[in-house]
């Protein structure tokens, strides 16, 4: 209640407030009746419904009750919203289940459909192979050659097709029946093959004029390209194995022999078996080199039939011949060897003087049939390839490391190791004759070691190789500079042991910087550096410092970097695998030039002491002398140095010697100038002796005219 009368009092306050003081009583009452009048008028303006101020508005309350009203229907509707909702979704999953039902079924069907489809077609292609087999038995009975190979060929492309599928019975079968009937057309095409062979008396086994030949041909020419068309029809599928197909050789690039190259080759591999597999004393083990002998001859005596003959024929019947018949009877010829060594160099690899036999002799036949006479491709598989077996070519590269080792020893125990080898042959050049028989000798080791390396068909192998004749360049500049017997060691760089080493020393290097811009040397830098980043990728590549220059190749990487190489070609590099080699030839040649000009000019030095002693000052007036010689104390060093060059002229290359005597005069032109001009003082007299020794003694040293002078 205190509440109450507060407001009321509040009220009043403001009423009175409004009103002077001279009114009464009764006037403040009447206003405070007058005002509470006027606000309930106004409330109720405010909240009755049918007041007169809201008829052309609605009240606060009505709108509210009309959003209540709305807000109710609108529920209502959501509602019956989602109760439709919940029907559409229970009808929804009724229907998946019945499309699911369907769907299955529809699989199952098509499953079947496919299943049906595939014994369809098995039996459909088993149908057509036992027709197209049927047929070409019964064509092939009755001798029609055309029809059977039609029928054949297309046995084989149904073969062809069936390879992949899941079926492995009929690939089986249709693999099989394929081999089957090119047996059976190898034999009857094969027997009319050498019918026409014995015709024209093929192989030549023994020697006979062109001018037969061409007669034997000519007569049965066409006999022959007909059976050669029949034979270039008959083929395999390339899935389908078989001793013409298969690899009997491990060899990077093999590839089968064409079978007309078989049958041309059937008569020689007989007598080759006979002669170098049976009983017969042809058969020695010990001599590789009979039966190597005998295929070169062979090659030889079949190059006319083959060139002349056979490759025409061979390119009448077909657009683009896709042999070369000499080429693919050598290939056959070498794979004929390449199985013989086989059988036979693994057994050997304990008696190396007989594996190093055999390497002589393949090595020999190896170059033969690169020769022009014979001109076998260099990139197809030869006896080469046996040599870089992995177990083959370990020995190999150990009897080379051995054998080259050995020959370079005793290069320097020869007692002439250090004299010309040239030395009585006038006609030579004198710089030739100047060349020390041991960097003659070591040289052709070196190029015996290239010529070798070179036919190797693998870059792996090369570059080990190659590493070897570069350790040897290194061993042999070691035993140069610390020779391995006592009795060349001197202390002289003047003497003629020590100028023969310092000219095997420039000879070498300069050999080694001619080889590294030869082609050979440039292809193996390519392959050492892409080796480099192959076994940065794949492996690992040493980088210690003491392995700078060297060539250290990882068997296990070896034989997938020589796959990757083969198919590329090499590009043109410049071979700097030599320069940390070639850096160390010149150092010890500059240390051995530098050695000879320090010598010279101590010599030079001591032998001008009286020279340099000479009173310059006091000499007479040139006017006093008749003629002017050069000062007595300059003519016995004049005449050493003299004698000194004449020996250098005759001991060292002619480059060298004109280096070292240019080294030698502006380091004595430096003396004279410190040790005579600088030092002294000259009267007329004096600068003119100078001047007159310099003109006619000190600025010829080495020249034919110093003793011309000096003798006069």
């Amino acid at each position: 209640m205190s509440g109450f009368w507060s407001q009321i009092e509040q009220y009043s306050d403001t009423i009175s407030n409004e009103t002077s003081d001279d009114d009464s009583v009764d006037n403040l009452l009447s206003s405070l009746l007058t005002q509470a009048d006027q606000e309930r008028q106004t409330l109720e303006a405010q909240f009755n419904p049918i007041s007169t101020t809201t008829k052309e508005k609605r009240s606060l309350v009505s709108q509210l009750q009309n959003g209540i009203t709305m807000a109710n229907n609108l529920l209502e509707q959501h509602e019956q919203l989602r109760n439709q909702e919940r029907k559409l979704t229970i009808a929804m999953k009724s229907h998946e289940d019945k499309a699911e039902v369907i769907a299955q079924d529809f699989r199952t069907t098509v499953k079947r459909l496919n299943s049906t489809t595939r014994v369809i077609d098995y039996l459909r292609c088993l149908e057509t192979l036992i027709k197209q087999s049927s047929a070409l038995e019964k064509f092939l009975s009755a001798g029609s050659l055309n029809e059977s190979l039609s029928i054949y060929s297309q046995i084989a492309n149904l073969t062809e097709l069936v390879r992949d599928t899941s079926t492995e019975h009929l690939r089986s079968y249709s693999a099989n029946l394929t081999l089957y009937w090119y047996n059976q057309l190898k034999t009857v095409l094969a027997s009319r093959m050498e019918d026409i062979l014995n015709k024209i008396e093929f192989p030549y086994v023994q020697k006979m004029s062109d001018s037969h030949l061409s007669e034997l041909f000519d007569a049965n020419r066409n006999q022959l390209k007909e059976e050669l068309s029949y034979l270039l029809k008959l083929h395999l599928p390339e899935h389908v194995k078989h001793v013409d197909v298969q690899s009997r050789l491990r060899f990077i690039g093999w590839k089968p022999i064409p079978l007309f190259i078989q049958i041309l080759l059937s008569g020689l591999i007989s007598r080759f078996n006979y002669h170098f597999y049976g009983k017969q004393k042809t058969n020695d083990r010990r001599k590789p080199e009979w039966y190597l002998n005998q295929i070169i001859s062979w090659i030889l005596d079949h190059d006319y039939f083959l060139t002349e003959q056979l490759q025409p024929l061979l390119e009448e019947l077909t657009e683009i011949p896709p042999w070369n018949a000499k080429v693919e009877f050598i290939r056959g010829l070498i794979e004929l060897v390449i199985v013989k060594l086989d059988s036979q160099i693994t057994s050997i690899l304990i008696d190396t003087p007989l594996f190093t036999h055999y390497i002589e002799e393949i090595l020999i036949f190896s170059q033969r049939i690169f020769q022009d006479d014979i001109n076998y491709p260099n990139h197809l598989p030869n006896c080469m390839n046996l040599l870089c077996d992995e177990i083959v070519f370990e020995k190999w590269f150990q009897v080379e490391q051995d054998v080259s080792r050995t020959k370079l020893n005793n290069i320097f125990q020869s007692p002439t190791a250090h004299q010309s080898v040239y030395e009585r042959m006038l006609e030579r050049h004198p710089d030739e004759i100047k060349i020390s028989e041991c960097a003659e000798t070591f040289l052709t080791l070196l190029h015996a070691m290239e010529d070798r390396y070179r036919l190797v068909p693998y870059p792996s192998c090369s570059l080990r190789l190659f590493s070897l004749q570069i350790d040897l360049l290194d061993d042999f500049l070691q035993d140069l500079i610390f020779p391995p017997t006592s009795d060349v060691q001197t202390n002289d760089p003047l003497s003629k042991t020590s100028c023969s080493i310092l000219n095997s020393i420039v000879y070498i290097a300069d050999v080694i910087h001619q080889w590294r811009d030869q082609p050979h040397y440039k292809t193996l830098q390519y392959f050492y550096d892409e080796y480099a980043r192959f076994s940065a990728t794949y492996g690992r590549m040493d980088s210690n410092e003491e392995n700078l220059g060297k060539i250290l190749i990882d068997s296990t990487l070896a034989q997938q970097f020589d796959l990757i190489q083969l198919n590329k070609k090499s590009h043109s590099v410049t071979a700097t695998i030599f320069d940390p080699l070639l850096e160390r030839y010149r150092n010890e040649q500059e240390r051995r030039c530098s050695a000879i000009v320090n010598q010279v000019n101590r010599l030079l030095e001591r032998k001008c002491r009286p020279y340099i002693k000479e009173k310059w000052s006091m000499l007479p007036n040139p006017k006093d002398y008749l003629i002017m010689n050069i000062t007595s104390s300059a003519i016995d060093p004049l005449v050493d140095l003299q004698t000194i060059f004449s020996e250098l002229t005759n001991n060292l290359l002619k480059n060298v010697f004109h280096e070292i005597r240019a080294r030698v005069i502006i380091q004595f032109d430096e003396f004279l100038f410190n040790s005579v001009i600088t030092n002294h003082q000259f009267n007329e007299g004096g600068a003119s002796q100078f001047l007159l020794d310099i003109n006619r003694g000190w600025s010829r040293i080495g020249t034919d005219h110093v003793l011309q002078l000096l003798n006069k």
